[in-house]
């Protein structure tokens, strides 16, 4: 497995999103088979999705170079605050609509584990696998492979043009998501922000699953800009931030760390580079 990253980061990439994602396709058409309610469905299907998660991060051993066994500076942490804009826009202009506790606790658990699971695989694996192409092509190809998984969503039943509205809010979203994460050099604000978008969504129907409604590109048309907006802002901090980031990987060969001798003084081979 390690020999894949290495030598063909890509592949690796689409092939470690592509692998679950057909697996929870296949849960979604079997389950309902047994009788369990839709939000007992999802519920199974990210539980699968984050054991996947959990199970890839140990076979790599890169918890910490996920971003989960680290803490952000304030400063750093203190550039996601913008991305709080887009739940508090949701919150107000949908509200919060009340429900029986069950559906709260049970939502809220369900958009915890895909924060927990999506941002785990998309901006902790995926993103750490392509880094070593560049910081800015990496945060571009991860969240291009978020979109695109998106795609999967006409198998289920749903329109050409709202899946490919969706795929495009996941890219956008995602080249912000991206940015912070190699930004704070922690992942834990990205899923916090990914939990919070999600439940501040489904707060706003009555904690209940989105309607089989097809999106019309004026629907779509303000999710768009704000999403954009997230984008933007997140291209800014990685070009802002050109010295070497928190992440700050070694290569899975071991090398990253080696000293040499530079002009009299001890330098990393990354930073010669």
């Amino acid at each position: 497995m390690n020999s894949l990253v290495v030598r063909r980061p890509l592949v690796f990439s689409v092939l470690a999103v592509i692998a679950p994602a057909a697996g929870i396709k296949l849960l979604d058409a079997t389950l309902p088979a047994l009788g369990l309610s839709p939000l007992a469905i999802r519920l199974v299907g990210e539980a699968a999705l984050s054991g996947y998660v959990i199970v890839l991060l140990s076979r790599l051993r890169w918890w910490r170079e996920a971003g989960f066994e680290k803490a952000p500076s304030g400063r750093r942490l203190a550039a996601c605050l913008p991305f709080l804009l887009l739940p508090a826009l949701v919150v107000g202009a949908n509200g919060i609509k009340t429900a029986d506790a069950g559906r709260v606790v049970g939502f809220t658990l369900f958009t915890l584990m895909v924060g927990f699971a999506e941002e785990g695989l998309i901006r902790g694996i995926v993103l750490r696998v392509l880094l070593p192409l560049g910081a800015r092509r990496a945060v571009v190809l991860s969240s291009l492979i978020f979109g695109l998984a998106h795609l999967a969503n006409v198998l289920q039943g749903v329109g050409l043009t709202t899946t490919i509205i969706q795929a495009t809010y996941a890219t956008l979203l995602g080249i912000g998501y991206a940015a912070a994460r190699l930004y704070t050099g922690v992942i834990w604000p990205v899923i916090a922000l990914h939990m919070l978008v999600d439940l501040s969504d489904v707060a706003g129907r009555g904690f209940s699953l989105p309607p089989p409604r097809p999106l019309t590109l004026r629907d779509a048309l303000v999710p768009i800009v704000l999403t954009g907006l997230c984008a933007l802002y997140g291209w800014w901090l990685v070009a802002r931030h050109s010295e070497p980031h928190p992440l700050a990987p070694s290569p899975l060969n071991g090398e990253g760390g080696r000293q040499v001798e530079s002009g009299g003084k001890n330098k990393t081979a990354r930073e010669r580079r």
